[in-house]
């Protein structure tokens, strides 16, 4: 069984004293992705995430890349535990995973331009323009019936803030998916997902929904943390219309969610939200 925290002494310091306690920490641990493409073996990136689901942050991360199009893209992934490391238990993460994709994939890797590392908040490593979320094949945009007021946006603030990783650590970030279905929002059966990075728990998100629905199903994107491009870039990657967030968007976040018809809200708190793409027809 993986390990999503871990303890360690820390001093809490205030005014009148300080004094030694237990503090639980959210786990930070490297994961280099290999991809094995008509017998040829290609780094494809290294990235720092929490451990768990990491299965759904694979195909989350290829899909949004634009390396992979369906699950059916993957022949198989497969951990590879290193035995030499003597501090990893049996039990523990595999740190290194390798990924093999069917030969019909016409795929040019200099393309990608991940380098080799990206870290747990830089996401696209580079790649700030919108030329190349054009050049990428998304989903068709799933539409959103529910209007959005403030009562309705009151719910879905808390139920980011219900996460369990969270509420043990306060160190990482959550994305999630209110599924809207018939028009109706299910706020109480969504998936959300947890992770030290606001683009792994994307992925993880977006990973999770390709391999159990192919990204079918319709909802709002919540999101825990601001709003940088890469997220809007996967968001529209993944086709979903409506991005819900409890901070700020960048400024390429909205030119991108405008130019592709992304409704952005940031902000989002108990009494009030921006509203940064779309009109007020969009609002009850």
């Amino acid at each position: 069984m993986f390990k999503d925290t871990t303890t360690i002494n820390r001093f809490k310091v205030n005014e009148k004293q300080s004094c030694l306690e237990r503090d639980l920490i959210a786990i930070e641990e490297p994961m280099l992705i290999n991809i094995m493409h008509r017998e040829v073996n290609h780094a494809f990136t290294l990235t720092m995430r929490t451990p768990g689901q990491d299965e759904a942050l694979i195909f989350g991360l290829l899909y949004s890349e634009g390396v992979i199009f369906n699950k059916d893209d993957v022949i198989n992934v497969e951990g590879i535990t290193h035995k030499q490391q003597m501090t990893r238990s049996n039990h523990g993460p595999d740190n290194q995973w390798e990924v093999r994709l069917v030969d019909s994939l016409n795929l040019n890797f200099s393309q990608f331009n991940r380098g080799i590392t990206s870290y747990s908040g830089c996401g696209l490593c580079g790649k700030t323009s919108l030329q190349a979320l054009e050049l990428k094949r998304s989903r068709t945009l799933k539409s959103i019936n529910s209007r959005l007021d403030v009562s309705l946006i009151r719910q879905l603030k808390s139920l980011l803030a219900r996460q369990p990783l969270f509420s043990q650590t306060g160190g990482v970030h959550a994305a999630g998916l209110i599924y809207e279905t018939e028009g109706m929002l299910e706020l109480e059966q969504s998936p959300f997902f947890e992770d030290v990075g606001r683009h792994n728990a994307l992925d993880k998100l977006i990973g999770h929904e390709l391999l159990t629905n192919d990204l079918q199903q319709a909802g709002i994107l919540v999101l825990s943390g601001r709003i940088g491009f890469e997220l809007v870039q996967k968001a529209i990657m993944a086709g979903y219309s409506l991005i819900v967030a409890l901070g700020a968007p960048s400024q390429l976040a909205i030119q991108a969610a405008s130019q592709f018809g992304v409704g952005l809200i940031g902000f989002a708190k108990d009494h009030c939200f921006n509203l940064y793409t779309a009109d007020q027809d969009f609002l009850k």
